[in-house]
């Protein structure tokens, strides 16, 4: 008779740290012209509306993560729209001023790419790849 799987004893997952509100606050207010940036991009584009576009572009916290957002449109045969969002970067919160890179791959899942960086070097990665960029 073959053993097809055992009991191993873990550890707990460490309780993930709580963001005051007043953090949250300044992580959003930092990443606003970053933000305002990429609405000015999206309201010179003229959409091809025969394929999924853009018309928003946001932020937004969920517990001790803050997500970069785009609201896509697409127009359906019937005439009707179609709304969904779209996150393209996730900022994990770790520490009072380091957090986890994460961009959204193309295969449905989050890969991180940096651990405990700075707002500035956040900022700055966002800036220089393409692939941390809204879809425009």
């Amino acid at each position: 008779m073959s053993v097809k799987g055992r009991w191993v004893i873990t550890e707990p997952k460490p309780a993930k740290p709580l963001v005051s509100d007043e953090r949250k606050n300044e992580v959003s207010v930092f990443f606003e012209p970053l933000i305002l940036s990429f609405k000015k991009k999206l309201e010179e584009i003229t959409p091809n509306k025969e394929f999924t576009y853009t018309v928003d572009i946001f932020t937004k916290w969920n517990q001790n993560c803050f997500y970069f957002c785009e609201k896509c449109v697409s127009e359906q045969v019937n005439g009707e729209e179609y709304e969904h969002e779209e996150k393209f970067v996730k900022l994990e919160y770790v520490s009072k001023n380091n957090f986890n890179f994460y961009y959204f791959r193309h295969t449905g899942k989050w890969h991180l790419v940096f651990r405990k960086i700075t707002l500035d070097q956040c900022l700055e990665a966002i800036l220089e790849n393409p692939n941390f960029q809204p879809l425009l």
